[in-house]
């Protein structure tokens, strides 16, 4: 069964994505029925995923995501360099901060000077980009995995921030409500990690781009009385920054 398996696998990851029908042509010894509990077993170690009528290989999903996220990164590039360079003048060496999950915040890992900083997130890719610098710690959470952003989610996660100081959280939202002024995001899971983590925090930065206002995603996690300031780009509206910032909230 073992070899059997590993020849699936290697059958799978060659290409790519496969139907039922095609494995049967290719182990015709094999019934369909020991196919889908292989099938089962592969998913469950995480080696495949599972498709109506077929399965995936993990690299092609992989490989799939990096393109979106590599899409998203570009998408108003310069607005999230410049918030990104300017939120971390904010920062002093030594400080603990949670860095939340997305493409602006991505910048601002990239930005973020080599130097003694202690950083929490729940999301791969910004655990990676601050573990190629030599002196920032890095502490990543568990959790339940999403596929679709590699953002760790679920109790585990939650719990671990219940057991976590954090100084400052760096947060990020798909969404800002100019109306309501509420920031959105598009999976209730993620949402109670953001509220949570923002709970936990001393002080809540708000990393947004001008291409997030008017944005509506389904669920609410924070106002602008969650947070302490946000961090926009030039293209940001000048009558809604003065909006913000007569509500209390220092805009930078």
């Amino acid at each position: 069964m073992k070899d059997r398996l590993i020849m699936l696998q290697d059958f799978i990851d060659k290409n790519g994505k496969v139907t039922l029908h095609e494995l049967e042509n290719a182990f015709s010894g094999v019934s369909s029925m020991t196919l889908r509990r292989d099938l089962n077993r592969l998913e469950e170690e995480n080696k495949v995923l599972r498709v109506p009528g077929g399965a995936i290989s993990v690299g092609t999903v992989l490989r799939a995501k990096e393109a979106d996220f590599s899409e998203r990164i570009i998408y108003n590039a310069e607005e999230k360099l410049e918030i990104a360079a300017k939120a971390v003048s904010l920062f002093e060496p030594g400080e603990c901060m949670f860095i939340d999950g997305g493409s602006t915040t991505t910048y601002f890992a990239r930005a973020l000077p080599d130097d003694d900083f202690y950083v929490l997130t729940n999301a791969l890719v910004i655990a990676e980009t601050v573990m190629r610098k030599d002196k920032p710690r890095v502490a990543l959470l568990g959790g339940d995995l999403r596929r679709n952003n590699f953002i760790t989610v679920g109790k585990t996660c939650l719990d671990f921030i219940d057991g976590i100081n954090i100084q400052t959280a760096i947060m990020t939202a798909t969404g800002f409500n100019k109306d309501s002024g509420t920031f959105t995001c598009g999976m209730q899971s993620e949402s109670e990690i953001k509220r949570k983590v923002m709970e936990k925090a001393d002080r809540t930065v708000m990393l947004i781009d001008s291409s997030k206002v008017g944005r509506k995603t389904p669920y609410t996690f924070a106002g602008l009385s969650d947070i302490n300031c946000m961090v926009v780009d030039k293209n940001f509206p000048a009558a809604l920054r003065a909006q913000i910032e007569e509500s209390g909230v220092k805009v930078f």
